[in-house]
């Protein structure tokens, strides 16, 4: 009974799970396209519901505690520092996972900063420990972060809340202010947007643009706040970045709408038969770089979180197979590494 009534306040009391939309923000979710039944849809159903395609819990929870050899890495993961004054533009840097400071040339621009934990429990997501420690306060000033879901894997509450400091603006999903505001962020530094919404900081527009997913930080919530992907359209580069979803014409209508793109960030691995509709295979992610028009692409989505149950390296090693002959370039920096368009890492350093 103690056991229910702590985990019963922590949800209940804990900041981390965030906050609920407000009149304003409900009222834009009621007058959505893409708000139906008192949830968000996607616009491509998924014919799995993500509740009922879970694995059975003990297998989960023994591939967890004893991870299978192979799942892990053997040993601190090969990082680099990150070059923040490249000479060369528009240099990127990937921290692991989905986060990724983009310099357009003009401005800043981070994605999906996870810089703690991938879930608000300590049995499961901890990053996988490297030879160099990124830090926040090693960041220099972000014009503008970008979220894609509410997922603890890419919306990190304490990540954005010592963000808030060095950050111009937040560009969310619509419902996701609500988390924002709970951490502290003010309410004149965030912009949420729908599926196709936009919006302009000085020279550069972000897109809001469709991915076939689903939201949720509380048990026994789903959906009720909206998950998708970015366009970043800069006068020096143009960017997507795929957030988390699952294979779809999406991708298609992204990129003849506001292809092609520079650069494209694919998701790329926490994948599983078992939910096969909302993450992508890593031929499929290959497939959806094309369908965007993507001019080069890194598979992003893997190498610091234990997720699901293929091996630690499984997704960029099958990317990078899928990839051959596909007239695509594919970087695959170190975490911590920052490079160029004209020069694209493409060491097999896994």
């Amino acid at each position: 009974m103690l056991l229910f009534v702590s985990g019963f306040l922590f949800v209940t009391l804990s900041p981390v799970f965030g906050g609920k939309p407000d009149e304003q923000t409900r009222a834009r979710m009621l007058a959505s396209d893409n708000f139906k039944d008192d949830i968000f849809v996607n616009r491509h159903p998924v014919s799995d519901n993500p509740d009922s395609a879970k694995p059975p819990m003990g297998k989960w929870l023994n591939s967890v505690i004893f991870p299978p050899a192979g799942k892990h890495p053997t040993g601190l993961l090969p990082a680099k520092l990150p070059d923040f004054v490249a000479q060369q533009t528009p240099p990127f840097t990937w921290f692991g996972h989905s986060t990724i400071l983009i310099n357009t040339g003009s401005m800043t621009v981070l994605t999906d900063p996870v810089f703690y934990r991938a879930s608000p429990v300590w049995l499961i997501g901890t990053p996988y420990p490297a030879d160099k420690k990124l830090t926040i306060d090693g960041l220099p000033y972000i014009d503008a972060v970008l979220i894609s879901h509410d997922h603890y894997d890419h919306l990190d509450a304490k990540a954005i809340a010592e963000l808030d400091s060095k950050t111009g603006h937040f560009y969310v999903p619509l419902a996701v202010r609500a988390h924002l505001l709970k951490w502290g962020i003010d309410d004149s530094k965030i912009t949420e947007l729908d599926w196709f919404g936009d919006a302009m900081l000085n020279d550069t527009r972000f897109i809001f643009t469709p991915s076939k997913h689903f939201s949720g930080r509380k048990p026994g919530q789903r959906n009720d706040t909206l998950w998708g992907s970015w366009v970043v359209q800069a006068p020096e580069v143009s960017v997507y970045f795929s957030g988390d979803g699952g294979y779809s014409p999406d991708f298609a209508e992204i990129g003849k709408r506001f292809g092609p793109f520079d650069m494209a960030f694919m998701e790329d691995g926490a994948y599983s038969p078992y939910w096969p509709e909302i993450h992508m295979l890593p031929e499929e992610s290959v497939q959806a770089s094309l369908d965007v028009k993507a001019k080069n692409v890194m598979p992003i989505h893997w190498g610091k979180f234990d997720l699901a149950f293929h091996d630690w390296n499984e997704p960029v090693i099958r990317f990078t197979r899928a990839a051959e002959g596909k007239n695509l370039n594919v970087a695959t920096p170190h975490i911590g590494e920052t490079f160029t368009l004209e020069s694209l890492p493409q060491q097999k350093w896994w």
